[in-house]
């Protein structure tokens, strides 16, 4: 998905005539400071992930998360397609969640944006620049952003790390009231070779509230209640 967003960035494509008018890059990355500045992220949700590892080592996991604020539980519910009888739950306090847009967005003071061109997106234009960070980078660095003509949010980030000489990117849409990850791939060489992995993000709910209890910690059961084995 991140590669045919980028790969398509020159290309108008002939429906052009039944698009929108396009903005000028200007006028986009003002809509873009603004959609920033107006983000609300989800503060409560459920969602589904399965990882995918290629490379040195093969792997294929599924979970299921949720969410209160900074607090996470985590259930492994399938591994390399074995559904798991009874899955394996982490829980996280005060753990921050890697893939929202705030944290991952390029912010105009960071970066600066050159203008590459379009890409066609059902009825309306998304706007694809270039990164150059205005300061020097970390290991860690964006390259492109893909931005929606509607939302003015980003619909594709993409990345570099030098250390590893690694490259990915992430991939949001609009689910229900809320702009969320659809995907993330990042690829790093390592020893032995080159790993590879992929995210894909399914089944996002946003209910109101969770219970508490989906945060509690389970503890065994006391010796004298165990069911003999």
């Amino acid at each position: 998905m991140i590669a045919s967003i980028v790969g398509a960035a020159l290309h108008a494509g002939a429906a052009a005539a039944a698009l929108s008018a396009p903005l000028p890059p200007g006028a986009v990355l003002s809509r873009y400071a603004a959609a920033l500045s107006a983000l609300h992220e989800p503060r409560t949700f459920t969602v589904e992930y399965t990882l995918e590892q290629s490379g040195t080592r093969s792997l294929e996991q599924t979970h299921r998360i949720f969410r209160r604020g900074g607090d996470e539980r985590d259930e492994t519910i399938a591994v390399n397609g074995t559904r798991a009888t009874a899955p394996t739950i982490r829980i996280f306090r005060g753990h921050p969640y890697r893939y929202t847009v705030a944290r991952l967005a390029p912010e105009p003071a960071q970066y600066a944006f050159t203008y590459l061109g379009m890409v066609h997106d059902g009825h309306h234009w998304d706007y694809v620049f270039a990164l150059t960070p205005k300061r020097s980078p970390g290991d860690f660095v964006l390259t492109r952003v893909s931005i929606d003509g509607i939302s003015f949010l980003p619909t594709a980030i993409l990345f570099e790390t030098f250390a590893s000489s690694g490259k990915g990117g992430v991939t949001f849409a609009k689910i229900g009231a809320w702009w969320v990850a659809t995907g993330a791939t990042a690829s790093a060489r390592v020893p032995g070779g080159v790993a590879n992995e992929r995210l894909t993000f399914a089944n996002w709910r946003f209910p109101a509230s969770l219970p508490a209890s989906t945060f509690a910690v389970a503890r065994p059961l006391p010796a004298e209640l165990t069911i003999p084995g």
